[in-house]
């Protein structure tokens, strides 16, 4: 799939954005994350401030990887969004994608484990809210990243049926 951008938002790509969404869905209160190399990891050392120094990680970075994170989900959510009503107003074309990608996850598929990745992802980063609740800052981040996946959630589920 490629975007206005060029971008391929290739199978990898995208179950690489669900598992890290996963990741933040299983962060508890009082846990902070550790980002490198654009993995997310939830830090359960005995001493995470000492190992967090030592690797230069901090809080504004975990949000900003985080807020990344969201940017992609949400972009290409859009992205499949587009592709459908593209699709459903050219059958021809809705014919030869069928054939083409026989044995791919559909994108109603792909929304929906949005849907439910990004709604699980929504306990975790108000996990991590109560945990850095004295930081105004980070707090507010983290509320603002909140209401953007509240935001598409609700657009997703708008377009789909969901069936869970």
């Amino acid at each position: 799939m490629v975007d206005d951008n060029k971008k391929k938002f290739t199978d990898e790509i995208i179950n690489n954005i669900l598992y890290k969404l996963t990741i933040i869905s299983y962060i508890k209160q009082g846990e902070k994350l550790y980002c490198y190399d654009d993995n997310i990891v939830i830090d359960n050392s005995y001493i995470q401030s000492i190992s967090r120094f030592f690797s230069n990680q901090n809080r504004t970075n975990a949000i900003d990887h985080i807020s990344n994170l969201i940017n992609e989900s949400i972009e290409i959510t859009d992205f499949i969004y587009r592709c459908e009503l593209s699709v459903r107003k050219n059958s021809k074309e809705k014919e030869s994608r069928q054939s083409k990608t026989f044995f791919k996850n559909s994108n109603e598929k792909i929304l929906k484990q949005f849907f439910i990745k990004m709604t699980n992802a929504i306990d975790g980063l108000n996990n991590l809210k109560l945990t850095y609740n004295s930081d105004i800052t980070i707090k507010t981040n983290i509320e603002l990243l909140i209401s953007r996946i509240q935001q598409r959630i609700s657009k997703i589920e708008d377009i789909l049926i969901i069936s869970i």
